[in-house]
């Protein structure tokens, strides 16, 4: 990697430093003494996009996951099981609210 270049001279020679960039790698800006940006080369930028995997969704990974230890053929049905957990009477008690209506306090 070349030394940092400031602003201003990125600037006024932009094309040079584009070709430092594509034969020597990025080459970075400064501000008052920080660096704030590189030039990169395009095969610079899509190796570094394709080595940052995205984040995927939990739905994603359970899906994974399930294909990995081979259930997602299995027949049970979690939308209804997961709709009974938010059901209120799902506690065996037709009109309860909670799941300790029942107990007697003192």
């Amino acid at each position: 990697m070349c030394n940092a270049i400031p602003v201003f001279e990125a600037k006024n020679r932009l094309p040079f430093f584009i070709h430092q960039a594509e034969t020597e790698g990025p080459v970075p800006i400064t501000r008052h003494n920080q660096e704030v940006a590189y030039i990169i080369s395009k095969t610079d930028y899509e190796e570094m996009k394709a080595a940052a995997s995205p984040r995927k969704s939990l739905v994603e990974r359970l899906q994974e996951n399930r294909r990995e230890y081979g259930l997602e053929d299995d027949d049970f049905d979690y939308t209804e099981y997961f709709d009974s957990l938010r059901d209120r009477n799902y506690f065996g008690r037709p009109g309860s609210e909670h799941i300790f209506d029942d107990i007697d306090v003192e």
